[in-house]
């Protein structure tokens, strides 16, 4: 029993100028709503606003290094009917440039074959064995697609084998490049100017430089590489946004039996193909063979594509499940060693957990605890696995300050993966946390960003309307998220089967409406009716027989009127005591409560047995007596500690029961404030 998880998202809401948007409005003859959303995304001008919502159009193919010789060597293996392989990646990016540049060749009439690594055996990009593997199967040109720019070593084996390779390529190279053509625009002396493209935009790039045509080439293959430049998160700006833009109008055709499958009767968005297709591609690498994947999105005839569709469905469902069993699984890890789950950064190991879905895990508990995360998968004495990251922690950073402990790593900044030896696991998950201690003593928190504020009489379809020509939505042009201010709750129901999640009754403003908090239940949902609270929500027109009406989507809820920034300082010096780290006088009279504060958290307890309460709205209770979130935690360790109390706090909910004791409790003989007085001490010390 304890504390399990405090993790309260703190709110990053735009300030609107009124009279710029009013006048941005006026100049570009749009809604005031899109002239707020456009200036709080950064095109407050007509000129960057006009290049937004319409980019133009893609630049020349030819303006990217390498890219002559690249369609040379590609020309002369198709008309000399060289055996061609197309290496590609297993996640949807790597899977759709494979299907983009094996689809155009077999069209070509080239003789063509592609290979995807294994995830567990194998791992990202080339490897020598799989080179081995092309070289007797009598491959005699490589192209690399979503990988290669790093695999200057597996190149120059598979020249010394007699194998040409050309790279097409969007991660970032090393200081030296392959002994090949290289088609990255992240080189450092590449012309093009749009620097963003994933590796299917870097394939449809090549076909666009091969064919000649780059309007036919965007009609014949758009939809693929839409679904390619979605999975793979990249901004969706500049040509992105022409490639997304396109491709659903070609997706929503249904002309590609293998994605007609995977989709259902809708309208098919960019969060469609986020949420419901590219999971399902996905799971092919991570719970199985990806090469699944390609076959799909390659095939021509619709009854097998949907027969295949269908398997890959099941295994989606699968991964789920297993994700879900490694969630449980390290949060259990966490309560068999609650000290844990008070580090900077969070790092947990298990025996066996499937390495598919560890970064998922990662992502989830991040979320969770708002702090960064690793999540490893151990055996054969090796342990292997993903980490999250917040904004402003650089994680790979971190975990490369300890590569001498590792034996593989790589990243950026809000994702690392890594392996290491079993036995090394302890002392980097050490070395880790002393590293954030150093760089970060005040740890970033987990922040949510909200364009703007909207009023209430705004919930309606129009409004929705206004947001359609800032589709296709995805990284770097996320969906609007709105805040709704003072609003009043009047009812709490749960929906789903399993009553997994709520509907909200609110009124403000004068008017009433409705609205769905997904993934909490009822029982999980911190605030009782008659709360006065903000929510963040995201809209969405629904179009019925009779008309129209909006769906209003809550992405999070806070209290009114609680400074939430501060409840995270609050709860971040209880953490350091948790830590044992030295604390100031100022913390620890921000942690230590007096008897009376005591008796005031103690005496709300009869009130909330057998209940969950909001922590919040404890907190603004108490707020009165002079208590804050660290006090009330550090007070409810006292309590249990004394044997009055027994409690748990999960994410934002408080569950307690008072126990039966015999006799009085000396509160003040409790050890926790004599410890408290010791980290005191050590760094009043320090100072000296």
């Amino acid at each position: 029993m304890g504390v399990e998880a405090v993790n309260l998202k703190l709110w990053d809401l735009s300030e609107v100028d009124k009279a710029q948007t009013v006048a941005l409005a006026r100049e570009c003859g749009i809604p005031p709503l899109l002239a707020a959303l456009l200036r709080v995304r950064g095109m407050d001008t007509k000129e960057k606003s006009g290049e937004f919502l319409s980019p133009g159009e893609f630049s020349d193919p030819y303006l990217m290094k390498d890219m002559d010789r690249a369609v040379e060597r590609i020309r002369r293996a198709v008309e000399g009917f060289e055996h061609i392989a197309v290496y590609g990646d297993y996640d949807a990016d790597g899977v759709t440039a494979t299907a983009l540049l094996y689809t155009y060749l077999q069209e070509k009439g080239a003789n063509v074959s592609f290979y995807i690594p294994q995830r567990d055996s194998e791992g990202y990009g080339m490897n020598m064995a799989a080179v081995d593997t092309l070289s007797r199967e009598g491959v005699e040109l490589i192209v690399t697609v979503d990988n290669g720019v790093s695999a200057g070593e597996e190149i120059a084996y598979a020249k010394s084998l007699g194998m040409d390779v050309v790279v097409a390529d969007h991660h970032q190279p090393q200081e030296t490049l392959p002994d090949a053509p290289v088609i990255d625009a992240h080189r450092e002396d590449d012309q093009s100017p749009f620097k963003e493209l994933c590796g299917a935009g870097v394939v449809l790039k090549l076909l666009m430089a091969l064919e000649g045509d780059r309007g036919a080439v965007l009609e014949q293959y758009g939809d693929l590489a839409a679904l390619g430049t979605v999975g793979d998160s990249v901004s969706l700006t500049g040509e992105n946004r022409l490639i997304v833009q396109r491709g659903l109008e070609i997706a929503n055709r249904r002309e590609r039996p293998g994605l007609a499958a995977l989709l259902d009767s809708e309208q098919v968005t960019s969060t469609k193909l986020a949420f419901s297709v590219i999971p399902c591609i996905n799971a092919t690498g991570r719970m199985g063979s990806p090469e699944r994947a390609v076959r799909l999105l390659t095939y021509r005839d619709p009854e097998s594509a949907g027969l295949l569709a269908e398997e890959i469905r099941e295994e989606n469902q699968n991964r789920k499940s297993v994700e879900a069993e490694v969630i449980r699984a390290a949060e259990q890890k966490l309560e068999e060693r609650p000290e844990l789950r008070f580090d900077r950064v969070l790092v947990v190991c298990g025996e066996g957990w499937h390495h598919g879905v560890v970064g998922i895990a990662a992502a989830r508990l991040c979320e969770m605890y708002g702090k960064p995360c690793i999540v490893l998968s151990s055996g054969d004495g090796e342990a292997r696995g993903s980490g999250r990251s917040v904004e402003g922690f650089n994680l790979f950073q971190a975990v490369t300050e300890c590569r001498d402990l590792l034996t593989r790593y790589g990243g950026h900044p809000m994702a690392a993966g890594l392996t290491l030896p079993e036995e090394r696991v302890g002392e980097f998950r050490r070395r880790i946390n002393e590293y954030a201690r150093e760089i970060c003593p005040e740890m970033p928190f987990f922040t949510m960003k909200l364009d703007c504020t909207l009023q209430n009489r705004a919930l309606t379809p129009a409004t929705c309307r206004q947001l359609e020509p800032l589709e296709p939505f995805g990284a770097g042009n996320p969906q609007p998220v709105f805040a709704l201010l003072g609003v009043t709750l009047t009812d709490v129901r749960g929906l789903g089967s399993n009553m997994g999640h709520c509907k909200l009754y609110c009124k403000g403003g004068g008017l009433s409406f409705e609205c769905v908090r997904f993934g909490v239940g009822p029982g999980d949902f911190p605030y009782p009716p008659g709360s006065v609270v903000d929510l963040a929500v995201n809209l969405q027109e629904s179009r019925y027989s009779r008309g129209s009406g909006v769906e209003i989507l809550v992405r999070d809820v806070r209290l009114s009127g609680l400074d939430r920034l501060q409840c995270q300082r609050d709860f971040r010096v209880y953490e350091k005591f948790r830590r044992r780290e030295g604390l100031s006088r100022e913390e620890t009279a921000r942690l230590r409560p007096t008897r009376e504060q005591l008796g005031a958290i103690y005496t709300l307890l009869p009130k909330i047995m057998g209940l969950k309460l909001g922590l919040e709205s404890l907190v603004l209770h108490l707020e009165r007596y002079g208590i804050n979130m660290g006090m009330l935690l550090f007070g409810l360790d006292l309590l249990s500690e004394r044997g009055l109390i027994q409690f748990r706090i999960d994410g934002s909910m408080l569950s307690a029961e008072k126990l039966d004791t015999k006799g009085k409790k000396d509160i003040a003989q409790s050890p926790l404030y004599g410890e408290l007085e010791a980290l005191t001490d050590d760094e009043e010390k320090k100072k000296e």
